[in-house]
This record gives structure tokens, sequence and C-alpha cells, in this order.
């Protein structure tokens, strides 16, 4: 749970109980508790579907013909002239 102890949580959990009183408090933990879990789920959602889209070999292969044009595409740099020492 991260950097989060638990004197940490206590104290939030006393001073939630102070501010929104014990009926309330309940219901903004259920719905605390409810949007983490979407949020979750989005996410893990999100994760596979990157990680789909990273694996398709088809993109794999359009990235690197795409990687091999840019490269031929792109003049080699000439070798800067060199003294001679006949001078």
């Amino acid at each position: 749970m991260g950097n989060i102890g638990g004197w940490e949580i206590l104290v939030v959990l006393m001073l939630g109980l102070l501010v929104l009183g014990p009926t309330r408090l309940a219901v903004v933990a259920r719905r605390v508790g409810s949007m983490t879990r979407e949020v979750r789920r989005v996410a893990g959602a999100f994760q596979e579907e990157v990680r789909d889209l990273v694996e398709d070999p088809s993109i794999e292969a359009l990235a690197r013909e795409r990687g091999r044009r840019v490269a031929e595409s792109i003049p080699e740099e000439p070798e800067p002239p060199t003294e001679s020492d006949g001078a």
C-alpha cells in the first residue's frame, strides 16, 4: 500500500469519523472502495490492450519496415577530410 503505515491509516480514519460521523463515513468508505475497484479494472484493461498491441507481430513487422525505410533515406555523413603529411 505504498508508504502509508498503520498509524497513518488510523489517523485518517479517526479524522474521517470526526468530520463525517459514523453513518456518512461508511457510505464514503463504500464509494471510495468501489471507485478504487473501478480504477483498477480500467487500468488493468488498458494495460492488457497496450500489451496486446505491443506483442502484435503485424505491428512489429510494420514498425521494422518503417524503421528500415527511414534508415535507408538518411544519407551517411561523409568522413571529414584528413590532412595529408605530404605537403
